[in-house]
């Protein structure tokens, strides 16, 4: 089973959110987006949302790392 790894980053310059995606062996991000989103809350689950659509067959566990 592939493991993806969402982490959002604040952009400080807009003071927006943005999302980097990881591989489950990488170390270095294979997709960054725009700092678009006004929260933490709001990236993820947007990500989610994202992961959901694209495969609608695939169970989508969100989970945080404490």
């Amino acid at each position: 089973m592939v493991q993806f790894r969402v982490e959002t980053v604040l952009d400080k310059s807009t003071q927006r959110y943005f999302i980097e995606l990881y591989d489950s062996e990488g170390s270095e991000p294979i997709v960054v987006g725009k700092p678009i989103y006004l929260s933490h809350e709001h990236a993820m689950a947007d990500a989610v949302e994202i992961f959901k659509q694209a495969m609608p067959s695939q169970p989508i566990k969100a989970w945080r790392e404490q």
